[in-house]
């Protein structure tokens, strides 16, 4: 039996064994499928996920911006400054799971939990018609976690998560140019009066990644939305996928031998929809926290409440985050009539968040 079980070796949960290994805790990491594997994601991080990963983490750098030039029904109404690293996902995530193996968390790929049992004295997590056991079992499945039903949190509501759909696709040195994302590199965000959602742009190095997002509510014929959008760029779509994503927290990302991090506890940027720096931050308490239970083989639910009172303050700040965008739902059709106060809107909403 293991000390802990990590279902999900996303960032969140592959830094999540990587640091319950270095703790010196026995850690089991499964996965649905094999790596590397790609994500439907920006493949945007900041400072957060540098800080926590280490600089060698750069060696697989594509691009790194210092800004986002926001655009308004094509028009564009002004820039945020920001340090940003642009990653292709695939490279990204196995780089964190080797990091994890090398600390020495064991890996398990093609393996989907279809079922994790909380019992007394352990927790027995079924995939492809085997058992795994563990003291302390962490979610970071995603959106919709196995992990999270085993504490009776339901899945993130519909009117709480984002539909995102993306690509990646080479281009000339020339056609990124055209793109006007390049000299110096940055990312564009397009802002639409009909959709509460946006598109992205980014630059890598010999391709883009481009991607729409909207609430799901509003996501019906977003694939064609973003087909559309990469039309108006004259860009091909290639490898098109798509994702739900939470944009609020959830209620508890704790229970009885169980935590959650990342998607699975709603660790995500509500006004970017990126959640790796979110991640990597819960993540790091989480370790601590089950190292702490660990050492004193005591994995109730009133023990691991601390992983939740370390993220109190982060928890806060994504909840004012998704607020901001549900007040940007009513304020989105206002701002084709007036696009210099919806800018300051923007960057207001960017600043508090």
């Amino acid at each position: 039996m293991h000390d802990v079980l990590v279902v999900g070796a996303g960032p969140a949960g592959a830094y999540a064994a990587m640091r319950c290994a270095e703790r010196g805790l026995d850690v089991l990491l499964l996965d649905a499928e094999s790596f590397p594997r790609d994500k439907a994601c920006g493949g945007v991080v900041g400072d957060t996920a540098i800080d926590f990963l280490g600089r060698d983490v750069l060696s697989l750098l594509e691009r790194e911006g210092r800004q986002n030039r926001l655009f308004y029904d094509w028009r564009p109404i002004g820039e945020l400054d920001a340090r940003i690293y642009f990653f292709k996902r695939r490279k990204f995530d196995h780089y964190v799971v080797r990091r994890a193996e090398a600390a020495g968390a064991t890996l398990l790929e093609n393996r989907r939990v279809t079922r994790v049992d909380v019992q007394r004295d352990k927790v027995v997590a079924r995939a492809n018609g085997d058992a795994y056991e563990a003291d302390l079992v962490v979610g970071a499945e995603g959106t919709n976690s196995i992990v999270a039903r085993a504490i009776g949190a339901s899945p993130h509501a519909h009117t709480q998560k984002y539909a995102s759909i993306k690509a990646e696709i080479d281009l000339p040195p020339e056609k990124v140019a055209a793109l006007g994302i390049d000299d110096p590199p940055h990312q564009n965000t397009y802002f639409f009066s009909d959709l509460m959602g946006f598109g992205w742009i980014v630059p890598n190095d010999g391709s883009i990644n481009a991607g729409y997002g909207a609430f799901m509510r509003h996501a019906t014929g977003l694939r064609q939305r973003f087909l559309d959008f990469l039309a108006h760029f004259d860009v091909p779509a290639e490898d098109v996928r798509g994702a739900q994503i939470p944009y609020l927290p959830a209620r508890r990302v704790y229970g009885d031998r169980v935590m959650l991090t990342g998607d699975a506890g709603g660790f995500v940027n509500p006004w970017t929809g990126c959640g790796i720096d979110d991640a990597l931050e819960a993540s790091e308490h989480l370790s601590a926290v089950a190292k702490s239970a660990a050492d004193r083989n005591d994995f109730s639910a009133t023990a691991l409440r601390a992983y939740q009172d370390a993220e109190r303050d982060h928890r806060r700040w994504m909840q004012r985050r998704g607020r901001w965008m549900k007040a940007l739902d009513l304020i989105f059709p206002v701002g084709a009539r007036f696009p210099k106060s919806f800018r300051s809107i923007v960057q207001l909403g960017a600043r508090l968040a």
